[in-house]
């Protein structure tokens, strides 16, 4: 699953002007991942070690085309947006990045939740608004 963040505008000419100049947008695709890539790995014998370790992962399809339809929709509006992926657990990636370019608002854009992972403490938006230390918008 991928938690997605999505910002949108009025349509004025006038009004895009006056967010790109007074924001600065951030998009963040997260792709759930059961294991830290950036912690190594100590299972195993010494030579199944891929020779990619340590090397930057490329983004999952499914992340490249969400980053691409959320350019396409920010560019429409007239507005532009650093976008990022990240893999990892989507609350803790998403509070993360956000701390770290000192957001003052967070958008996170729909996704469903499974029973038992909301029996088990799973809930992303819940996580995100606990823990962000800025206003969070549930899209």
């Amino acid at each position: 699953m991928t938690a997605r963040t999505v910002a949108g505008a009025r349509s004025s000419a006038r009004s895009r002007r006056r967010t790109s100049r007074a924001a600065r947008i951030t998009v963040l695709s997260v792709a759930n991942m059961p294991l830290d890539i950036d912690v190594p790995r100590n299972f195993g014998t010494l030579d199944d070690i891929s020779a990619d370790e340590g090397k930057a992962l490329p983004a999952p399809p499914d992340v490249v085309a969400q980053l691409t339809e959320a350019s396409e929709r920010l560019a429409s509006a007239g507005l532009e947006a650093n976008l990022t992926w990240t893999a990892g657990d989507p609350g803790r990636a998403i509070v993360e990045t956000a701390k770290e370019i000192r957001a003052q608002v967070i958008v996170l854009g729909e996704h469903h939740h499974g029973l038992l992972g909301n029996l088990f403490g799973a809930d992303v938006d819940a996580e995100v608004q606990r823990e962000a230390g800025c206003d969070v918008i549930l899209a």
